[in-house]
């Protein structure tokens, strides 16, 4: 930090002597050596705080990157979903809106647990009657 050497601060240490005198001489380098301490611990802080706000400001710019990167698949989806939709509303508009269509039969229950309902539903034999039926619910 500063750059003294030994010659300067023996001048230094005289000075004092002259001026302090040797009673007070103790007490003066006491004062100096916790001002010294203060300075460089608050130099320290200063120094730490910068680079955590750098780093802070580094890692936002990487989260922003990584969000930008996370969203582009979304609207590639997005676009091809759009496109797809006009396609098959050029190409068929019944393909869209069947509202007057019949309504197609329900499938098997796959919540149902019940061995007896899961083997009927796909149309094996029936373990009460033992003749095939195929049924759908």
């Amino acid at each position: 930090m500063f750059d003294f050497s030994f010659g300067e601060l023996a001048l230094l240490a005289v000075i004092a002597l002259l001026v302090v005198g040797p009673e007070k001489l103790p007490e003066l380098a006491r004062s100096v050596g916790r001002w010294y301490g203060y300075l460089r611990r608050t130099a320290q802080n200063v120094r730490s705080e910068v680079e955590q706000q750098l780093l802070l400001e580094e890692m936002r710019k990487e989260a922003s990157q990584l969000k930008d990167l996370a969203t582009e698949p979304l609207q590639e989806t997005k676009k091809l979903h759009e496109g797809l939709h006009e396609f098959l509303l050029a190409e068929s508009p019944k393909a869209i809106d069947d509202t007057d269509a019949e309504p197609m039969p329900k499938a098997a229950d796959p919540t149902n647990k019940t061995p007896l309902a899961s083997l009927e539903a796909v149309g094996e034999t029936s373990l009460t009657s033992g003749t095939k039926t195929p049924t759908l619910h």
